[in-house]
């Protein structure tokens, strides 16, 4: 027994002394140094030499690729890069040139793609056919559509899409007659009638005519009728055809066609 100190009791110092489990620290430090770093060393050195040398080629190839990029660019420089800004926004405009135009007729003809769109929307429902969306205006190529079902006939699909043209043709006619030609024979002054004449004739004469959405499947349907011999299919086949090449491009030349078919309908009437 050690002896005791002069400020500790007899009965405590005569207690035998129990000897401390280890710190939190000390178990860490023993369970680290009994890992395998030099086994684990040995194993993983053969890979990260690998990989290192891969790393070190493939930045050897960016960086030689790089200079080679950059040197183009300085060689080249700012003018360059300004042709190529140029050629590029001059092919976008180009491309969105006519579909602008075609919006911009639409916008101006608001009242004739509603009625349009209406009198599709009228044949269709009336026809039993399911409707899954209607369209009456957006500023888009088309303005205004009505999705449907397919049509079994022929004769279903052609009114669909042509009797919104027979109707439009007849209001245009009817709103540029009283317009033009008075004013070309007894020289009638402009007023604001006239002018609101004016406006909805060429609104109804450029939208008369049916867009590729609505002439594609009509022409396509007439020649698949010619092959089965349908009588219809036959007669409006080449019509169909011709009405469908026309809108293909857009609504700019159905546009131009309907409104100069229109303006000689107006004028020839009092003459």
């Amino acid at each position: 027994m050690p002896p005791a100190s002069t400020g500790t009791p007899a009965w405590i110092a005569a207690r035998p002394r129990a000897e401390l489990p280890p710190s939190l620290y000390d178990q860490l430090l023993s369970r680290l140094r009994a890992i395998p770093w030099a086994r684990w060393r040995a194993a993983t050195t053969p890979v990260l030499k690998s990989g290192a040398g891969q790393l070190g080629t493939v930045a050897k190839v960016a960086v030689t690729r790089g200079g080679g990029i950059a040197r183009v660019a300085v060689k080249r420089g700012a003018p360059y890069t300004v042709r190529l800004a140029r050629a590029t926004a001059r092919i976008s405009m180009i491309r969105a040139f006519p579909l602008l135009i075609a919006r911009t007729i639409h916008l101006f003809g608001f009242p004739a793609v509603v009625l349009r769109t209406s009198i599709q929307f009228t044949i269709a429902h009336r026809a039993g056919l399911a409707i899954d969306e209607v369209t009456y205006f957006h500023v888009d190529d088309p303005a205004g559509y009505t999705v449907y079902e397919a049509p079994p006939w022929l004769g279903t699909a052609i009114a669909i899409a042509y009797v919104p043209t027979l109707v439009l043709l007849i209001l245009a006619v009817v709103c540029l007659a009283p317009a033009l030609a008075p004013r070309t024979v007894l020289h009638l002054p402009m007023t604001w009638v006239t002018a609101v004449q004016l406006w909805l004739g060429l609104a109804f004469a450029a939208h008369a005519l049916p867009s590729y959405e609505e002439a594609g499947p009509v022409a396509e349907q007439a020649r698949v009728g010619v092959v089965k011999a349908d009588p219809v299919s036959v007669f409006w086949m080449i019509p169909a055809q011709i009405v469908a090449l026309i809108t293909r491009f857009g609504g700019i030349l159905p546009a131009i066609l309907g409104v100069l078919a229109c303006w000689w309908l107006a004028t020839a009437i009092f003459h």
